[in-house]
């Protein structure tokens, strides 16, 4: 049981009855894991358990500068900024021992295990030889040297049956756009403004990836500003407008953007989206929602939130980015909140990289202009990237588990706060402020005029959403969002992890987000599930999902799914060695479990081998003294004289 150094320092130089399992919790296990990693001899792994009332200043796995490999031609963060200054990298390092995460709801097992270590290892200078209490933590993996390797060996088979050791990883994006994009002509075709933001997130721990400043605030954000501006701009407006908006979700940011490398590229190719492609001309702006939620706890005894704008010109800004900048400052302030510029090429780890990677002539030369809007300047403001701990605590967010009426109508946060249900401090508030005044600026660029109505987004629907991607997928939302089916069965009552996972089996975030989207921004159809099969209208897709009632409802969507896997496993003959684009693979890997149990002191294992020893050396005497004696022993045999017997059988 570690409490501090010193007792990581006795396990690893003085300890006697070695290899040990170290039980850390997470205030004292970034003080610890480099002795255990520089000396691992003696570590046979780490049983971490959340401390249940204090939180750690700092706990990010990943390294400093996210995704170096993949950030700007040169491979390597601009000007070495260290972006996420308390990352420890042990997400990108060769780890020698097993690492188990238990939560904080599993605290119980901690006490278990406390229990049995005071009862038998508190005396720590005579444990050889005694009955220890003792962890065995069984973690095997397939996974073979690294991605070319791993699957050259699957690709080969052994006595012809193949032997997977390891999958890309990989799963779907999720798009959607404000009006229908049927296939148009190169007269019709009308210009977009990209509005993207990651759904992802990673930590050390198998099915722990919460992801609550790092993804969760970027996706809902994204979310309600595409259910508020369909509130705003009907479909049946759409002739009147030559612009449009393609709200789009990427997965896999966080292992050097898979998905939105994949949009990139094949947007180079001219086949996304897959229905009606666009070109680099055809996006007018590209606004990505990056990391938004480290910041919330830090205000949040402040109704203010600021956040900044970069865009990556020092020199010849694109119109289009001065005007929205100006446009969305305007609305953030009428909300309460202020939005600084930032105009530097040093961009911080987002998406963005992808498209300035890969379609760097559209980028640099202004053809595609971009905005990146986050929560910092400098440094990330969210302590716990990539980690476990980086939930709905981190963000400050309280759920207020508000009912929603039969026909999923939303409280307006004016009500809210007026009731006095919630207050402008709140991050529900603030996430929808930000989705106000995103949408509000949308609607500029599309209509061309300043909104003057009174539609607005909720903190209802924020909190309702914050609650299903950070608490529990037994949410109302992803209950009503869920395919409609006769068997009602809810999703599990946990967490969502949202790790990307492999391409081979999709994972509930994409599925849960695209649902969401067509839920909160499609037409509600009163057809069966027969017509609502049948209908093909271009430009849209037809989901059959629950609905507020549950009795199951229609929805005409634009949204849509779209591949997120690398390029670098559907380009032909690609050099994988190369680093052009993302080759992070998952080993295949047996089930995790860990048991704990009372080890024997080695008393009885001796005395087993003394009582064996002797039994041989007394067999051995005794088959030498009957050998020996033999003939005083056993009677002589009677000689054979020949005669046959006969037997009846």
């Amino acid at each position: 049981m570690i409490s501090n150094i010193s007792d990581a320092q006795w396990m690893v130089y003085n300890s006697s009855a070695g290899p040990y399992v170290a039980v850390v919790n997470t205030i004292v296990f970034n003080e610890v894991i480099e002795i255990f990693m520089q000396e691992p001899t003696n570590v046979a792994g780490i049983l971490l358990y959340e401390n249940a009332t204090e939180r750690p200043d700092f706990f990010s796995p990943e390294t400093q500068c996210p995704n170096e490999n993949s950030v700007g031609p040169d491979g390597k963060c601009a000007g070495d900024v260290v972006w996420n200054e308390n990352g420890s990298g042990l997400l990108r390092r060769d780890i020698p021992f097993p690492i188990f995460f238990l939560p904080s709801s599993r605290i119980s097992e901690i006490d278990k295990i406390t229990q049995c270590h005071d009862r038998y290892n508190l005396d720590k200078d005579n444990q050889k030889g005694r009955p220890l209490c003792s962890l065995q933590l069984s973690s095997f993996m397939y996974a073979a040297v690294n991605t070319a390797v791993c699957l050259r060996r699957s690709a080969t088979s052994i006595f012809g049956i193949a032997i997977k050791m390891c999958d890309p990883l990989g799963d779907y994006n999720v798009y959607s756009s404000l009006f229908p994009r049927p296939k148009e002509t190169a007269k019709e075709n009308k210009q977009v403004i990209l509005v993207t933001a990651r759904m992802d997130a990673a930590s050390l721990f198998d099915g722990v990836a919460p992801g609550a400043a790092s993804a969760v605030v970027g996706l809902v954000t994204l979310i309600t500003t595409a259910a508020t501006l369909s509130q705003m701009i009907p479909l049946s407006d759409a002739p009147l407008y030559n612009k449009n908006v393609l709200f789009t979700l990427f997965n896999g940011e966080s292992y050097d953007y898979i998905g939105s490398q994949r949009v990139a590229y094949d947007i180079s190719r001219g086949v996304w989206p897959p229905l009606s492609p666009i070109t680099s001309k055809d996006i007018n702006l590209h606004v990505e929602l990056g990391q938004l939620g480290g910041s919330l706890n830090l205000f949040k005894d402040n109704p203010n939130w600021p956040l900044y704008a970069y865009a990556p010109y020092t020199y010849a800004i694109p119109p289009q980015v001065t005007e929205f900048l100006a446009e969305m400052s305007s609305y953030s302030q009428s909300n309460n909140m202020t939005i600084e510029s930032e105009f530097s090429i040093n961009l911080p780890p987002s998406s963005l990289h992808s498209f300035r990677k890969i379609l760097s002539n559209a980028t640099e030369s202004g053809e595609l202009p971009e905005i990146l809007l986050v929560d910092h300047v400098g440094k990330f403001t969210n302590k716990f990237y990539q980690s476990a701990l980086d939930d709905y605590e981190s963000i400050g967010y309280t759920y207020h588990n508000i009912t929603i009426s039969n026909d999923g109508k939303f409280i307006s946060t004016d009500d809210l706060i007026s009731n006095g249900t919630m207050s402008e401090n709140e991050a529900q508030v603030k996430v929808a402020r930000v989705a106000t005044s995103l949408a509000h600026t949308l609607y500029q660029q599309i209509v061309g005029t300043a909104y003057t109505g009174n539609i607005s987004s909720s903190a209802h629907l924020v909190d309702e959403m914050l609650y299903c991607f950070l608490r529990s997928q037994a949410c109302r939302l992803l209950v009503a969002a869920d395919y409609y089916s006769n068997e009602d069965t809810p999703p599990d009552d946990r967490p969502a992890p949202l790790y990307v996972g492999v391409a081979a089996a999709s994972t509930p975030a994409a599925l849960y987000s695209g649902h969401l989207l067509a839920l909160l921004t499609g037409t509600h159809l009163q057809v069966n599930r027969t017509a609502c099969d049948k209908i093909g209208t271009p430009g849209f897709s037809y989901y059959y999902l629950r609905g507020w009632n549950h009795s199951g409802i229609c929805i005409q969507t634009t949204m849509n799914f779209s591949q997120a896997i690398s390029p670098a496993f559907i380009k032909p003959d690609y050099n994988i060695t190369s680093a052009e684009f993302s080759t992070w693979t998952e080993s295949v890997w047996l089930g995790l479990w860990a048991r704990v149990f009372v080890r024997a002191a080695g008393v009885g294992a001796r005395v087993a081998a003394a009582a064996g020893a002797f039994a041989t050396i007394l067999a051995a005497f005794t088959t030498y003294w009957l050998q020996r004696h033999a003939s005083v022993i056993f009677l002589t045999p009677v000689a054979d004289n020949g005669a046959i017997r006969s037997v009846n059988c």
